[in-house]
């Protein structure tokens, strides 16, 4: 193996660590000690990729900025209705939620105090951005209701689904997590979208992306 391609090995191994232990105690309860320890490397391996801790938080983020983007391409595929691909990848989202540690961990991180400065805002704003695109390509498909604000429509449905995990999470240890995400729909297709397109959407999970 050469330098270069150990080198991006022991990385991967320091973020793979890094998340699962963000995951288990948070950003606080972590230590640089712990992260190597996981990984099995030394300190002074992990500081020839990572400064500190926030940049290891970083990392673990950055790799899953691109999920939203690619999750909404492979459900594209599979359906025509823009509305429907959205309601599959907040379905599938909530998938990962509950079963993949390291992209729970970097949901999470970015809502630390320490970190929300620099992570927030480019976490958010992608994810803003996948669910803008949806939606407009929804009123061109003639799904949306007339008057449906697109911008006020992807915040709103940000802002109400990004909470549902953490609240499952906080009261039911996201054991119903697929039934919140259901009961949002429910909530927000009505004014959402035309009766007709209604009609037509399934608001069970997908098989997965």
């Amino acid at each position: 193996m050469t330098g270069t391609a150990r080198g991006r090995r022991t990385r991967e191994e320091l973020v793979d660590a890094a998340a699962a232990i963000f995951d288990r105690v948070g950003f606080a309860g972590t230590t640089l000690d712990t992260v190597c320890a996981e990984a099995e490397v030394t300190k002074g391996a992990l500081y020839c990729h990572f400064p500190s801790k926030a940049a290891l938080a970083a990392a673990v983020v950055e790799r899953y900025c691109p999920l939203w983007w690619e999750l909404a391409a492979r459900l594209s595929a599979r359906h025509p209705s823009p509305v429907q691909v959205l309601i599959g990848l907040t379905f599938e989202v909530a998938r990962r939620h509950q079963h993949d540690p390291a992209y729970r961990a970097s949901v999470q991180l970015p809502l630390h105090a320490e970190l929300a400065d620099v992570l927030a805002p480019a976490h958010f704003l992608g994810w803003l951005a996948v669910v803008r695109e949806l939606l407009h390509r929804a009123r061109r498909a003639g799904e949306l209701r007339a008057g449906v604000d697109v911008r006020a429509a992807a915040e709103s449905t940000i802002a109400e689904f990004a909470g549902t995990p953490l609240l499952a999470r906080a009261t039911t240890g996201e054991h119903d997590l697929v039934g919140r995400v259901r009961a949002m729909w429910r909530q927000r297709l009505p004014g959402l979208v035309e009766p007709g397109t209604s009609a037509r959407l399934s608001l069970e999970p997908p098989e997965p992306a």
